[in-house]
């Protein structure tokens, strides 16, 4: 682990970058790390695994993310009154045995809100995991099917090349014949954006109704599948406790993401409808 002397001076109080800026804590010296992304999506699949990952795994945060592409609010701690930024966390894990690799995981509170944020912040993240070495990408989702089951949930899975898809498919991720058409925020542009900088890896999303607001069994299944290809040992009976913990501070995030939407379709509407009447006015005087 290698301090940044530098670091202090990364940040300088302003949104730079097309208002996205990192706030480094350390940068860590990492060999071949695979880096593996978990936001906020469909039943909290992703966010979910990466958080378990995270807390099983001791992972040390070396780095965070803002954005005023992210939701313009701040969270409220309800027991101090003290309040913190919408963010996304950068973490660390250095292999310990043979046959594994050294490890960078990003969580966070939410994704940008719009289009434009969503491919300026992936190019801001590809750029950070890149400076430390990584060339291989996995990111984490959730596949909704609408509908309720009592077996077992799939993994379902998207490559950046035919290599990556036969690698995982040795996992048991199904990858062909599937209805997945599309994948919707970071989890399908950061593969994107890694493919144009030459590097390999997937998306893994855990089989969900999708009717949840989170959903352990098929977190559960995701992270049993990306433990099998890490080669890491996870504890796995703290899940559903881990689960309903973060889903807390993801309904509050969500929430209050659904109300300012909202509160901007309102004001669109009010302007168009303002519009409409200036217009009939302009035909009523001609």
């Amino acid at each position: 682990m290698v301090k940044n002397e530098k670091c202090k001076d990364v940040y300088d109080g302003t949104f730079k970058d097309h208002g996205t800026f990192v706030k480094w804590i350390e940068k860590p010296k990492l060999k071949d790390p695979i880096f593996i992304e978990g936001l906020p999506g469909i039943g909290y699949v992703g966010r979910n695994a990466a958080g378990y990952l995270v807390d099983e795994l001791k992972a040390v945060k070396f780095a965070e993310l803002y954005s005023y592409h992210f939701p313009h609010v701040v969270l409220v701690d309800g027991k101090t009154g003290v309040i913190r930024e919408i963010k996304n966390e950068f973490f660390y894990w250095k292999a310990k045995k043979k046959g594994q690799r050294d490890l960078i995981i990003l969580i966070g509170d939410a994704q940008s809100m719009e289009p434009k944020g969503h491919y300026l912040i992936a190019e801001k993240i590809i750029d950070i995991v890149s400076e430390l070495g990584a060339k291989e990408i996995i990111t984490l989702g959730g596949f909704a099917t609408g509908e309720i089951f009592d077996r077992e949930p799939k993994v379902y899975g998207a490559g950046i090349s035919e290599k990556d898809v036969k690698k995982f498919e040795k996992l048991g991720v199904v990858f062909k014949n599937t209805n997945v058409g599309q994948i919707i925020g970071a989890a399908g542009l950061l593969l994107a954006v890694g493919r144009q900088r030459g590097m390999s890896g997937a998306c893994l999303m855990g089989e969900t109704s999708g009717m949840l607001i989170s959903d352990p069994k098929a977190t559960e299944a995701l992270l049993k599948t990306l433990v099998k290809y890490l080669k890491v040992d996870l504890d796995f009976s703290k899940i559903e406790a881990k689960v309903k913990e973060i889903e807390e501070v993801m309904k509050k995030v969500e929430d209050l993401q659904q109300r300012i939407m909202a509160s901007l379709q309102a004001q669109q509407e009010l302007a168009a409808g303002k519009k409409e009447e200036d217009e009939d006015r302009i035909r009523y005087i001609g």
